[in-house]
C-alpha cells in the first residue's frame, strides 16, 4: 500500500524543508518524482537527493503564482513521466508580519497569489490530466493559522483558510471521478522559514530567536516542533492506498496544538 512504483509525483516548493522532505519520502517509496521549486538550483539539488536514491527525479522551475510557469511546470513533468498521479502543492510564503491596518494591498496580493492562487492554478492544470488517467490525488498546504486567528499574519491566514474551503470544494467537484482532494494543517515546522520568523521577531521586537522557539515548543502538547518528515509522513498516507475513502479533510499535524 505503501509502494508508489511508476507512479509519478509533482511536488511544488520542493526546494527546501516540508517540500524536500515529501520529495525524498515518495523516492525511497519507488515514485518518479517532479521537484518543482521558484529556486532552481534548490530544486535540482533535491532532485539529485532523489537521482541518488536510485529513484528517477527531475527539477524544474516555477513560480507557482505565474499562470503560464504552471502550465510549463506540468507540461515538463509529463514530458519526463508522461503521467501524474499525485499533486502536492506545497509552495507557500509569509510575507512578513504586521496588524491588517499596516499590511500593504502588495503584500496582500502577493501572499494570496502563492499560497492561493498556486494551489488553484496546480490543481485546474492537473485534473484534466487526472482526468485522462482515471483519478488521482491532490494534497494541498493548508496551515494550524487556516482554522485559527494568528497574531500579525492576516494575509497568511486569510491564504490558508482559503485554501482549506477551495480543498473541499474540488474534493466535492470531484469525487466521482476519482480524484481526491485533501490538504495538510501543519503547526510549528522546524524549517528554514520557522526559523525566518524567528529571525523576524528579534528584528521587529528584540524577541531572542532561543525564546521564540522555547514560545513555540511551549504551546505543543508533544513539547517538540514538528520535523519535515513528521508531514511528509503524512503527505505518504493520503496519497497512498489507505487513504482510498479520504476526500474534502483538513488534517492537522501538528503534535496536538490545534485538535479541531
Amino acid at each position: 500500500m505503501l509502494d508508489f512504483t511508476g507512479k509519478t509525483v509533482l511536488v511544488t516548493g520542493a526546494g527546501s524543508g516540508i517540500g524536500e522532505a515529501i520529495c525524498i519520502e515518495f523516492g525511497a517509496l519507488g515514485a518518479n518524482v517532479a521537484a518543482s521549486d521558484i529556486d532552481m538550483k534548490a530544486a535540482q539539488a533535491v532532485a539529485d537527493k532523489v537521482d541518488a536514491s536510485g529513484k528517477k527525479s527531475v527539477a524544474i522551475q516555477a513560480d507557482v503564482s505565474d499562470e503560464k510557469q504552471v502550465k510549463k511546470m506540468v507540461a515538463g513533468t509529463l514530458a519526463a513521466f508522461g503521467r501524474i498521479d499525485v499533486l502536492i502543492n506545497n509552495a507557500g510564503i509569509i510575507d512578513g508580519f504586521k496588524h491588517t491596518i499596516d499590511l500593504t494591498v502588495e503584500e496582500w496580493d502577493h501572499t494570496f497569489a502563492v499560497n492561493t492562487r498556486g494551489v488553484f492554478l496546480g490543481c485546474r492544470e492537473v485534473i484534466p490530466q487526472m482526468l485522462k488517467q482515471g483519478g488521482g490525488r491532490i494534497i494541498n498546504a493548508a496551515s494550524q493559522m487556516g482554522k485559527t486567528a494568528g497574531d500579525i499574519i492576516p494575509h497568511y491566514s486569510g491564504s490558508k483558510a482559503a485554501v482549506i474551503l477551495l480543498t473541499k470544494t474540488l474534493a466535492k467537484e470531484y469525487a466521482e471521478k476519482n480524484i481526491t482532494v485533501n490538504c495538510i494543517c501543519p503547526g510549528s515546522v522546524d524549517t528554514p522559514m520557522t526559523a525566518w520568523e524567528a529571525d523576524q521577531f528579534l528584528k521587529m521586537n528584540g524577541t531572542p530567536v532561543e525564546e521564540s522557539y522555547k514560545t513555540w515548543i511551549s504551546a505543543v502538547p508533544m513539547k517538540r516542533l514538528a520535523i519535515p518528515r513528521d508531514l511528509a509522513k503524512g503527505y505518504v498516507f493520503l496519497a497512498s492506498e489507505l487513504a482510498d475513502y479520504v476526500t474534502g479533510q483538513a488534517i492537522n499535524i501538528c503534535g496536538g496544538q490545534e485538535m479541531h
